[in-house]
Protein backbone atom coordinates (compact mmCIF):
# COMPACT_ATOMS: atom_id res chain seq x y z
CA UNK A 1 0.00 0.00 0.00
CA UNK A 2 2.62 2.12 1.11
CA UNK A 3 4.58 1.70 -2.21
CA UNK A 4 1.95 2.09 -4.38
CA UNK A 5 1.12 5.65 -2.98
CA UNK A 6 5.07 6.57 -2.81
CA UNK A 7 5.40 5.48 -6.31
CA UNK A 8 2.05 7.42 -7.26
CA UNK A 9 3.38 10.84 -5.36
CA UNK A 10 6.81 10.61 -7.57
CA UNK A 11 5.39 9.89 -10.77
CA UNK A 12 3.23 13.18 -10.29
CA UNK A 13 6.05 15.19 -8.72
CA UNK A 14 8.03 13.74 -12.15
CA UNK A 15 5.44 14.76 -14.75
CA UNK A 16 4.45 17.80 -12.80
CA UNK A 17 7.65 19.40 -12.46
CA UNK A 18 9.43 18.31 -15.80
CA UNK A 19 12.25 19.45 -17.17
CA UNK A 20 12.28 23.08 -16.80
CA UNK A 21 14.92 24.59 -14.85
CA UNK A 22 14.99 28.51 -14.01
CA UNK A 23 18.20 29.16 -12.79
CA UNK A 24 19.40 33.34 -11.27
CA UNK A 25 23.20 33.93 -11.34
CA UNK A 26 24.49 36.53 -9.85
CA UNK A 27 28.47 38.44 -9.32
CA UNK A 28 29.78 37.70 -6.08
CA UNK A 29 28.89 41.36 -5.32
CA UNK A 30 25.84 41.06 -6.37
CA UNK A 31 26.13 44.30 -8.87
CA UNK A 32 25.64 42.16 -11.87
CA UNK A 33 23.46 39.75 -12.75
CA UNK A 34 21.69 37.05 -15.23
CA UNK A 35 18.51 34.22 -15.80
CA UNK A 36 18.62 30.84 -17.28
CA UNK A 37 15.46 29.69 -18.16
CA UNK A 38 15.48 25.98 -19.42
CA UNK A 39 12.40 24.65 -21.68
CA UNK A 40 12.89 21.26 -23.00
CA UNK A 41 15.97 21.27 -25.25
CA UNK A 42 15.92 25.24 -25.41
CA UNK A 43 18.07 27.29 -22.98
CA UNK A 44 17.28 31.49 -23.01
CA UNK A 45 19.69 33.80 -21.25
CA UNK A 46 18.69 36.89 -20.51
CA UNK A 47 20.41 39.87 -18.41
CA UNK A 48 18.98 40.56 -14.55
CA UNK A 49 16.44 38.54 -12.98
CA UNK A 50 13.02 37.52 -14.33
CA UNK A 51 10.74 35.26 -13.38
CA UNK A 52 9.36 34.51 -17.23
CA UNK A 53 11.19 34.39 -20.75
CA UNK A 54 11.08 38.12 -22.23
CA UNK A 55 9.46 39.52 -25.53
CA UNK A 56 13.44 40.56 -26.53
CA UNK A 57 16.65 41.12 -24.93
CA UNK A 58 17.40 37.50 -24.58
CA UNK A 59 19.87 34.80 -26.28
CA UNK A 60 18.32 31.52 -26.86
CA UNK A 61 20.46 28.31 -27.62
CA UNK A 62 19.10 25.03 -28.50
CA UNK A 63 20.71 22.49 -26.33
CA UNK A 64 19.77 18.98 -27.71
CA UNK A 65 23.05 18.56 -28.89
CA UNK A 66 25.01 19.32 -25.88
CA UNK A 67 26.11 15.99 -23.61
CA UNK A 68 24.69 15.40 -20.04
CA UNK A 69 28.08 15.23 -18.68
CA UNK A 70 29.83 18.41 -20.31
CA UNK A 71 26.71 20.25 -19.60
CA UNK A 72 27.92 24.16 -17.99
CA UNK A 73 27.77 27.75 -18.35
CA UNK A 74 31.49 29.43 -18.57
CA UNK A 75 30.95 33.19 -16.95
CA UNK A 76 32.93 36.02 -17.11
CA UNK A 77 31.85 39.21 -15.45
CA UNK A 78 32.98 42.09 -17.17
CA UNK A 79 33.38 45.96 -15.82
CA UNK A 80 31.03 47.40 -18.14
CA UNK A 81 28.19 45.27 -16.22
CA UNK A 82 27.78 42.84 -18.98
CA UNK A 83 29.14 39.07 -19.12
CA UNK A 84 31.32 37.20 -21.73
CA UNK A 85 29.24 33.60 -21.59
CA UNK A 86 29.82 30.44 -23.14
CA UNK A 87 27.32 27.62 -23.53
CA UNK A 88 29.88 24.81 -25.24
CA UNK A 89 28.23 22.72 -28.15
CA UNK A 90 25.14 24.33 -27.81
CA UNK A 91 23.23 25.91 -30.57
CA UNK A 92 22.14 29.57 -30.94
CA UNK A 93 19.16 30.12 -32.11
CA UNK A 94 18.75 34.02 -31.66
CA UNK A 95 20.25 36.98 -29.79
CA UNK A 96 19.38 40.44 -29.71
CA UNK A 97 21.28 41.13 -26.79
CA UNK A 98 23.91 44.51 -26.42
CA UNK A 99 26.48 43.08 -28.83
CA UNK A 100 29.46 45.19 -27.20
CA UNK A 101 27.97 44.42 -23.30
CA UNK A 102 27.18 40.55 -23.42
CA UNK A 103 29.73 38.17 -25.19
CA UNK A 104 28.69 34.88 -26.07
CA UNK A 105 30.06 32.08 -27.72
CA UNK A 106 28.87 28.32 -28.65
CA UNK A 107 32.57 26.43 -27.59
CA UNK A 108 34.99 26.80 -25.27
CA UNK A 109 38.39 28.52 -26.37
CA UNK A 110 40.83 26.13 -27.02
CA UNK A 111 44.70 26.19 -25.85
CA UNK A 112 47.65 25.71 -29.01
CA UNK A 113 46.99 22.44 -29.53
CA UNK A 114 43.06 22.89 -30.28
CA UNK A 115 42.41 21.34 -27.14
CA UNK A 116 39.03 23.24 -25.22
CA UNK A 117 40.36 24.70 -22.21
CA UNK A 118 38.83 26.40 -18.81
CA UNK A 119 41.24 28.32 -18.08
CA UNK A 120 39.56 31.56 -19.14
CA UNK A 121 36.97 30.83 -16.67
CA UNK A 122 38.87 30.21 -13.60
CA UNK A 123 39.94 33.49 -13.04
CA UNK A 124 39.35 36.03 -10.63
CA UNK A 125 35.28 37.59 -11.77
CA UNK A 126 34.38 34.21 -13.47
CA UNK A 127 32.81 30.78 -12.71
CA UNK A 128 31.94 27.92 -13.96
CA UNK A 129 28.27 26.26 -13.52
CA UNK A 130 27.87 22.69 -14.07
CA UNK A 131 23.77 21.67 -15.07
CA UNK A 132 25.39 18.04 -14.45
CA UNK A 133 26.29 18.77 -11.21
CA UNK A 134 23.50 21.35 -10.66
CA UNK A 135 26.24 23.75 -8.91
CA UNK A 136 29.43 25.72 -9.01
CA UNK A 137 32.66 24.36 -9.84
CA UNK A 138 34.29 25.13 -8.01
CA UNK A 139 31.93 27.19 -5.51
CA UNK A 140 33.42 30.34 -6.31
CA UNK A 141 32.92 33.49 -8.78
CA UNK A 142 29.05 33.75 -8.71
CA UNK A 143 26.32 33.00 -6.53
CA UNK A 144 23.62 30.98 -7.95
CA UNK A 145 19.92 30.73 -6.60
CA UNK A 146 17.41 28.00 -8.33
CA UNK A 147 13.81 28.51 -8.83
Amino acid sequence: MYRTILYLFLTFTLVACGNDKTIHIYSEDRQNSLTVIEEGSFRYVTPGIVLKIPDSNYAKFDISSVSKLGDGLWICWLENGGWDFTIDKGKLISNDLEAGKYLIQTSLPTDSRGIPTELKYRQKDCAVFSFYLMKLSPDTGAIIEMK
